[in-house]
């Protein structure tokens, strides 16, 4: 589900525009960024707003600053590609096959054994706020707008369960990696809803207090994401490849 556009002049926006030149490569990794005053014109806006976006992108790990060397672009393996922000940065500029495999290894690493701690020691209050969501889910229909809220709140419930302060803070890189499936889902008509029943798998083996069931389950959901991404970037790829043959 797409947010709102950002204005034009926040520095949510400029720290978005700084970063697209950044992940598409055209500022490369140890690329000098402009001074604050060429980026202040180039953007139209304060040296002010400048400052506070660049120290966005130095939290995110993008950028960092030399003493008397001006500011450069960080080297891709100290970018915080957790961050939610940066997720979809990335996904908005680079949606490859290779990006998206890379992000449902690391929901297959998390997710399954998250699910599995779920089920073996989540409070029944916990598993009762999980199938809530799978309630609204279901209630959603073929609606994907409606269905993709509870959808998230039904991942990070899991999360949420496990008690694990760390599992819990992954929840905003899942937030972020179903977001990039709901966009895509619209490409595969009816996507999120043949989802459901895998939804209904895991929700059963976590009341079941089956670990290995839900960790089974929960894999056979990502396989089933996987399929559908990779089914719906293709179908994008062939689309563009149509328009730039009729367009030549």
């Amino acid at each position: 589900m797409p947010k709102d556009p950002e204005p034009r002049q926040s520095n949510t926006y400029v720290a978005r525009e700084i970063a697209r030149l950044i992940v598409t490569g055209i500022w490369d990794e140890g690329w000098t960024l402009p001074r604050e005053v060429e980026l202040a014109s180039q953007f139209d806006v304060s040296r002010t707003s400048i400052r506070e976006s660049l120290s966005i992108l130095k939290a995110k790990g993008l950028i960092a600053a030399r003493q008397k060397a001006g500011t450069h672009v960080r080297q891709r393996i100290n970018w915080n590609m957790l961050d939610a922000e940066l997720l979809e940065w990335t996904w908005a500029e680079r949606p490859t096959e290779e990006f998206a495999r890379q992000l449902l290894e690391v929901r297959r690493i998390v997710e399954p054994e998250a699910s599995a701690i779920c089920a073996e020691r989540g409070s029944d209050a916990d598993l009762a706020r999980i199938e809530r969501a799978y309630r609204e889910m279901d209630a959603a229909g073929m609606d994907s707008r409606a269905y993709s809220e509870p959808d998230l709140r039904f991942h990070r419930g899991i999360l949420g369960a496990t008690a694990n302060d760390f599992l819990v803070s992954f929840g905003t890189t899942v937030e972020a990696a179903l977001r990039m499936s709901f966009e895509l889902s619209t490409l595969n008509p009816g996507a999120p809803r043949k989802s459901l029943p895998y939804h209904r798998t895991i929700l059963d083996e976590i009341w079941a207090r089956n670990p290995d069931g839900a960790r089974r389950a929960m894999h056979r959901l990502i396989d089933l994401t996987e399929r559908n991404i990779m089914s719906a970037l293709s179908r994008r790829k062939a689309e563009h490849a149509a328009v730039t043959i009729v367009s030549k």
